[in-house]
């Protein structure tokens, strides 16, 4: 039990010290929840009877519009990047040899984030072409959280959480993030966002507690949105690659996704406490006005995935023991519920 304030300065050093831990321990996983799915580590069986899907050849597969994903039946593929066809995709299934956290690919050009687990962990970012075989990968400075591949595939984007001393400052959480952009062609890195010029309501702003993550793509490639928290406070920021700046947009947006039509951005706002913090909500980027996703209630932790301009895709977990994950879609004129969409998968992708 964690004794009252007023109890703190009568503790030993070792007490204090204990204490301290406790609570920037307790405080980075509610941070580590908000940006991601936690660590899966070593999967959990479910008793829910599973789906038999035929497994199916991936060259055959790709020949024809398709979803790639993270598999996460718990079996000899597990975590494996699978392909889907998008007409019926519970009606047969490949695996590839990448093994992914996240998965993201358009116009040929991929990015794995892989993380090889043992006494310690490490991580990698492997890009990969279009039939599955990795070009170049390199170490990753943390746990993987979110990746997006630009519609053209020229540029990447790749978000993992790291220390707050390595981003020279020291937090409470000790989490904290980095977001960098990826010349897709070459591999290079063409920056981190916190180097970006931050405007707001045509001023500068900065602090040294600022976190991206989330970024999704616009048609053009330079531009691009993300998410940004500083001062508990999280914001909708506009990106624009060439002149190295973000816009602050909107308040309270976190892992936005743009649509195919570049009309409308889907992403989660927090409007609960901690235990169903998150619902689903749409911004029109015209007029910056918002609307809940109506057919879908629940709190999930995802960066959605547009699979038309008319309806979404979202993974989410199917108990909080449970490693298995299944892919959802809802329209998003509520014109009826959310329903499962592809089993036993999550970090789902179109390829249109």
């Amino acid at each position: 039990m964690v004794a009252p304030p007023w109890r703190f300065t009568m503790l030993s050093a070792k007490q204090k010290g204990l204490v301290i831990a406790g609570l920037a321990g307790a405080a980075g996983l509610m941070f580590a929840l908000t940006l991601g799915r936690p660590d899966p580590g070593s999967p959990v069986a479910s008793s829910t009877p599973e789906p038999n899907i035929p497994t199916a050849d991936v060259r055959t597969l790709v020949a024809s519009p398709h979803l790639l994903f993270r598999h996460t039946a718990i079996d000899a593929n597990y975590s494996h990047m699978g392909v889907a066809p998008v007409a019926e995709p519970n009606s047969q299934r490949g695996t590839s040899k990448l093994a992914c956290e996240r998965v993201s690919f358009a116009a040929g050009r991929g990015i794995c984030l892989q993380a090889d687990r043992g006494v310690l962990t490490n991580y990698e970012a492997v890009l990969f072409d279009d039939q599955f075989e990795p070009r170049r990968s390199f170490k990753l400075d943390g746990r993987p959280s979110r990746t997006r591949v630009s519609p053209d595939g020229r540029l990447g984007a790749i978000t993992v959480f790291v220390s707050g001393q390595e981003h020279g400052y020291s937090s409470l959480s000790g989490f904290s993030t980095k977001t960098i952009l990826l010349d897709m062609a070459s591999g290079d890195v063409l920056g981190d966002l916190e180097t970006f010029k931050t405007l707001r309501d045509g001023t500068p702003f900065s602090a040294a507690d600022f976190n991206f993550w989330g970024v999704t793509f616009a048609r053009d490639s330079n531009s691009f949105y993300a998410s940004l928290q500083s001062a508990k406070k999280t914001y909708l920021v506009q990106g624009d690659v060439a002149n190295r700046t973000l816009t602050v947009l909107h308040e309270n947006v976190e892992c936005p996704s743009l649509s195919p039509n570049n009309r409308l951005i889907a992403y989660k706002k927090r409007v609960g406490g901690d235990l169903a913090p998150w619902r689903f909500y749409l911004l029109d980027v015209a007029t910056m006005t918002e609307r809940p996703l109506t057919a879908e209630t629940r709190s999930i932790d995802d960066q959605i995935e547009w699979l038309d301009d008319e309806r979404v895709l979202f993974a989410m977990a199917r108990s909080s023991q449970s490693a298995i994950q299944d892919v959802w879609v809802a329209p998003i004129d509520g014109s009826a519920p959310a329903r499962p969409f592809l089993s036993q998968a999550d970090s789902p992708i179109l390829v249109r």
